[in-house]
């Protein structure tokens, strides 16, 4: 499978010089790619980025109107952010080398940040601008404020989203913004705004955006929450499952409450794993078995938690979701379900004893331990 930072590859950079330099007779292209192909295989993704955005301040006009000019004339036509993820072409920019474009805007515009967050819009229905637009949040929040509260009437769904992603406080990827970390309740209104928007894009970052505030703030989140929940369509409640997903993995009190979770009611409870030893890159099988002394049907969230061994020796838990279900007075359930340790990215597993535990409405129900090899 090909890297992903390979979607800033050779041909990609050199089609980007290309397309500038039809917009700006003064554009020196070889020097572009000079300093923007640089040892390129040895960089990582955000290293390729940030060489490509270094290489454009070099090499583009240092008049940033006349940078912005040249930039807005080479975007790609199509305003459907990539939909179908072909990357700049000789029609224009979209798609990943959006994103060191947007690093120039957001960075360089200076005094003339009006022009550069216009630009950011214009950019951000190629692909999207979330994070070249936090350098203006952090500069100036309150000027963009007013320019991106009006966004969220917007026509094209990519900048609506941006209204909300591109002020998320721990945008993944992205720098920090610790004022909207400090002050929770700063973006409440442009989420508001765009709660019940028509677009699941949208409203899915709306969702995350959220759940940013969670974080660091979960009974704001909480709060909002609660507003939200009364007379909810059916789009907002799934919004609002999706933003408090990790205060109801963590089995916070008042977000189970808010969903009428309260302490699973079990007369027998067991977990049996298909196997106590697993190789690395295989799959561990487990099933579960509940038998309900409620007398009256009981909502139930599933989620489990394995501990993983860590290099240091230690075990971490990672909670995982399950399922919900609705188990009727006296009823006896075997749920089964199977977990991939086959390597990813994003985790590192460790040989050693690891453990199971299963969390029903945020009480750990059962546990058992097993060894990966």
């Amino acid at each position: 499978m090909e890297p992903f930072k390979e979607v800033f590859h050779r041909g990609a950079i050199q089609c980007l010089g290309q397309v500038i330099g039809r917009h700006d007779a003064t554009f020196d292209r070889k020097r572009f790619e000079a300093l923007a192909l640089k040892n390129l295989a040895a960089l990582e993704l955000k290293q390729r980025c940030d060489q490509i955005y270094r290489a454009l301040c070099t090499t583009l006009p240092q008049d940033f109107p006349r940078a912005a000019e040249v930039i807005r004339a080479s975007l790609h036509p199509a305003c459907d952010g990539n939909a179908q993820k072909l990357g700049v072409t000789e029609e224009g920019v979209q798609g990943w080398m959006i994103m060191p474009l947007a690093e120039y805007a957001g960075r360089e515009c200076g005094a003339h940040w009006p022009l550069g967050l216009d630009l950011l819009k214009e950019m951000t229905m190629r692909f999207t601008s979330e994070f070249g637009i936090r350098h203006l949040w952090l500069a100036r929040p309150r000027e963009v404020m007013k320019v991106v509260a009006m966004w969220t009437q917007h026509e094209n769904e990519h900048v609506r989203r941006l209204v909300s992603e591109g002020a998320r406080p721990r945008l993944p990827w992205g720098m920090r913004l610790p004022g909207f970390i400090a002050d929770p309740h700063a973006t409440v209104p442009l989420l508001e705004a765009l709660r019940d928007d028509t677009s699941p894009y949208v409203r899915k970052s709306v969702a995350n955006h959220l759940n940013d505030i969670a974080r660091d703030h979960p009974l704001v989140a909480l709060d909002v929450a609660r507003r939200w929940n009364s007379g909810a369509p059916t789009e907002r409640q799934r919004l609002l499952r999706h933003a408090l997903r990790n205060l109801l993995k963590q089995g916070h009190p008042e977000a189970l409450a808010l969903y009428e979770l309260a302490a699973p009611r079990l007369k027998q409870t067991a977990l049996s794993l298909g196997a106590d030893e697993l190789a690395m890159g295989g799959s561990l099988p487990f099933s579960l078995h509940l038998h309900s002394s409620a007398k009256t049907p009981q909502t139930l969230r599933l989620d489990y938690v394995l501990h993983h061994q860590k290099a240091n020796g230690r075990l971490t838990p990672k909670v995982f979701r399950w399922k919900d279900l609705m188990l009727a007075p006296g009823e006896v359930l075997r749920l089964e379900k199977a977990h991939s340790f086959r390597p990813i990215t994003t985790r590192v597993y460790y040989p050693g004893l690891h453990r199971l535990e299963i969390k029903i409405n945020g009480s750990i129900v059962a546990a058992a331990d097993f060894t990966l090899r």
